[in-house]
């Protein structure tokens, strides 16, 4: 029996190879006594890396509604490893094959000083039989909370990242046994000793975040070890837990699977499948340990762009604002008050291509005569005139079921089921696997930075299409796959033609917040909330699902009263402010006060898109309308958010010991509160409910 062993900055991965070939993850730990222990396998339980569920093939033993017992799996035998070296760290892959020529490569890349990994599985038919799949794994560990002397059972806290529209990202942690995964099973008098019951969630189509984000998170109460993961990609995907042999907790991770989603995929002789990547993280810490280290993951990984070191600060025209209502005359005059802010790119957001109702004409991106009688262009260089870029909001994967265009084109362009276009609220959708499609969509946005010079996409996503194309495919889920990994290309093309464009993820605010996406958009729409008190609960846990410059925060006063004006700059100024807001309305001193704001982000920007999240609080919960508080620190200087929605007052303990060296508030420059520090606690009094402030903490 062999093992493969390698340890990278804290994290220590051990794999063993059993006497017939069969390869496990048996470890995946910060903790150095269990990495170093090498604990006698079961002879007659085998845990293998990749889980392969084929038809014709059976389960092991009682399956129930899982995927870590598929018989396949254990037909994959260890051929050989290598680790070897590359820019990003190392990277490990394991060969295994089985007695047909099927071959399985297991890659595990390695981030240097990292505590996380990214895994994919790819294989290839070198056989001469077709291998129909229903199942492969891109991630699978069986010793999930394996630490210490306790069973998962009696220790263990799983997060389930619940989002939804106007919802995004509300964290609810939960004690494993109430999420139905005890100890009944491992316990009782010849109990079965492996569960039938798992605990899932998934991405049910082709927007990735609708009901839960696509990663979560296993804390050990023991060990004080936590485990952060996600899934990398924007359409279908699974997430599951469930209880193993010998009193073990195991973790699934996948795309579309075959219970959840009806995937299937047929691998022929001579064909490769790949998995869509995951990556898994461990500390010694808490959920704050477990977010900076997965933020430091999610830069290593991402495009290389100056946007997302020294993030441009935005000006959009919907939120509160305009709200796809836009006219020339109006734009001039908001970009005025824009360029007098500060801000340095305006977005022109829905609406400018079609006059009157325009949800169902989308898809020629024309601008309105109506509109614009000036043009689209007069409004660009009446903006570059005064020092602004211009963006402008698209929905470049849909048509509008009234659009004219939509009518000439083939079925062959759109998502189709049972020989009709499929329909989501008025729009087609476009299926990025015809080449004609993503041809046009080239044409569009080539001709809106050519002859226009926009700068700045926000590229909105408000259909989602349901499960699937059953044109030319194996299975609607696969469709939505190979969607996905085509679009994904497209965007890279679209970088190669223009590769200073900055371009936003947008999908009815946070509904496709990912990593297939993020790694590629140098920033995200986080929610479509209009309430900033509410927004304020999503600004304090947004930076757990995306890194803090990526993620774009609104910025939108609608109401002229000056705290009402710093609640929404608190709420966003540790992220990705978007300006927006009845800026028409605002005095010239809360006018002055936006500029204030935007001042000092820009003056911190560059050291907050290198600092990483805590949550002095844990994440901020509407269901107990706590105190939002939520921090950012580069080691030598913590930036903290304090907004209260609902009192106006709370004591917040600081995670950083004796190392406190000076507090002050920075926003707004004018105190106007109350505050002082003892035993580690801050202690905040604010003038009333609904304010916010925004604190710099010097640490030694």
């Amino acid at each position: 029996m062999k093992t493969i062993r390698v340890k990278e900055g804290n994290l220590n991965v051990v794999f063993r190879i059993r006497e017939n070939g069969v390869t496990e993850l048996v470890h995946f730990t910060t903790d150095e006594i269990l990495a170093g222990s090498d604990p006698r396998p079961d002879p007659d339980v085998y845990d293998p890396i990749v889980e392969i569920q084929e038809t014709g093939k059976s389960s092991r033993e009682l399956h129930g509604y899982k995927h870590n017992q598929c018989s396949a799996s254990l037909e994959y035998r260890y051929q050989s490893h290598h680790l070897t070296e590359n820019q990003k760290g190392r990277l490990l892959t394991i060969t295994l094959q089985n007695a047909g020529g099927v071959t399985a490569v297991y890659h595990m890349q390695f981030f240097t000083g990292l505590s996380a990994v990214q895994v994919w599985v790819s294989l290839s038919n070198g056989g001469t039989q077709d291998v129909p799949l229903e199942y492969v794994s891109s991630f699978v560990y069986q010793n999930l909370c394996g630490g210490g002397r306790l069973p998962y059972y009696e220790k263990t806290d799983i997060f389930i990242p619940r989002n939804s529209w106007y919802m995004e990202a509300r964290w609810q942690k939960c004690d494993a046994r109430d999420l139905n995964l005890n100890g009944l099973v491992h316990e009782g008098y010849n109990a079965p000793r492996r569960g039938r019951n798992a605990f899932c969630y998934s991405g049910k189509s082709s927007w990735s975040s609708v009901d839960y984000l696509p990663m979560g998170m296993a804390s050990d109460r023991e060990t004080g070890e936590t485990f952060i993961f996600q899934i990398e990609h924007s359409g279908q995907w699974h997430i599951e837990y469930g209880p193993d042999f010998g009193d073990r907790l195991f973790l699934a991770l996948s795309g579309a699977s075959d219970l959840e989603h009806g995937w299937w995929f047929n691998l022929k002789p001579g064909m490769s499948y790949t998995t869509v990547p995951a990556a898994f993280c461990a500390v010694s810490g808490d959920e704050s340990a477990a977010v900076a280290e997965m933020t430091r993951y999610r830069r290593a990984i991402r495009r290389p762009n100056a946007d997302d070191e020294k993030p441009a600060v935005i000006f959009n025209d919907y939120m509160n604002c305009l709200m796809g209502d836009p006219y020339e005359e109006t734009e001039k005059k908001i970009i005025d008050l824009a360029a007098a802010m500060g801000c340095e790119y305006y977005c022109l957001d829905a609406g400018w291509y079609d006059s009157g109702y325009w949800w169902d004409r989308v898809g020629e991106w024309t601008e309105s005569k109506e509109r614009f009688p000036n043009g689209l262009k007069s409004v660009f260089e009446y903006a570059r005139s005064k020092g602004l870029k211009m963006g402008l909001w698209v929905e470049i994967e849909v048509m509008g079921t009234a659009c004219s265009l939509a009518e000439r084109l083939p079925d062959s362009w759109f998502v189709c089921r049972h020989g009709r276009r499929h329909i989501d609220n008025q729009r087609y959708l476009l299926d990025f696997r015809n080449p004609d499609v993503r041809a046009y969509c080239d044409s569009v946005i080539d001709r809106l930075v050519n002859d226009y010079g926009c700068e700045y996409f926000k590229i909105d996503y408000n259909v989602n299409m349901g499960y699937g194309s059953d044109l030319d495919t194996d299975s609607c889920a696969q469709a939505i796959r190979d969607h996905y990994e085509n679009l994904y290309k497209w965007y890279e093309g679209v970088f190669e033609r223009h590769p200073g464009l900055v371009i936003e993820n947008c999908g009815s605010g946070g509904q496709r917040m990912d990593y297939g996406m993020l790694r590629l958009l140098s920033l995200q729409s986080t929610s479509d909330q209009t309430d900033c008190l509410w927004n304020s609960y999503i600004a304090m846990n947004v930076a757990s699902a995306v890194t803090p410059e990526q993620a774009g925060m609104w910025v939108y006063p609608y109401e002229n009263e000056r705290e009402h004006v710093i609640c929404n700059f608190v709420n966003g100024l540790l992220l990705r402010p978007y300006i927006s807001g009845r800026v028409w309305d605002m005095s010239p001193e809360n006018l002055g006060l936006m500029a204030q704001g935007i001042r000092l982000y820009k003056k911190i920007r560059e050291r907050l898109a290198k600092a990483v999240p805590f949550f002095p609080l844990g994440f901020a919960s509407v269901k107990d309308c706590t105190p939002a508080v939520y921090g950012l620190t580069d080691g030598s200087t913590a930036w903290l958010c304090v907004v209260t929605p609902f009192t106006d007052h709370v004591q917040i303990p600081l995670p950083f010991g004796g190392r406190v060296q000076r507090i002050s508030v920075i926003f707004p420059e004018t105190e106007d509160c109350t505050w002082s520090f003892t035993d580690g606690t801050l202690d905040v009094q604010m003038p009333h409910a609904g304010c916010g402030r925004l604190f710099a903490i010097d640490l030694s």
